[in-house]
């Protein structure tokens, strides 16, 4: 049985970024991240108070989010999104699923 990953990362913006620059480069990284195969699901929100950014991406495999991370040292859109984020404030982590309820849009 395959399980779902829930890949999800925090973060900040590099100085000097601001939220319209990153909204392009989300925006740009978006339309790669919906051709990847095993995408599910992916949001992004801020918190208000700190300004923290969480990246929600559900996986279809640990495989398929795997590949995705393996290409942020060679596709072109994936450093430029990486150049918007402080990568001192990074964290990430992969998480299996265990219970969930069906996505609908």
């Amino acid at each position: 049985m395959s399980t779902n990953i829930v890949e999800i990362a925090t973060f900040k913006l590099a100085n000097g970024v601001t939220e319209a620059d990153f909204l392009i480069q989300n925006e740009h990284f978006m339309a790669y991240v919906k051709t990847q195969p095993g995408l599910l699901y992916r949001s992004v929100s801020k918190h208000a108070e700190t300004g923290v950014y969480t990246d929600i991406v559900y996986w279809n495999t640990l495989e398929d989010a795997k590949r995705v991370q393996e290409a942020f040292e060679h596709e072109q859109v994936c450093q430029q999104f990486a150049a918007v984020i402080d990568k001192e404030s990074l964290s990430l982590t992969l998480t299996e699923v265990v219970a969930q309820t069906p996505c609908s849009e």
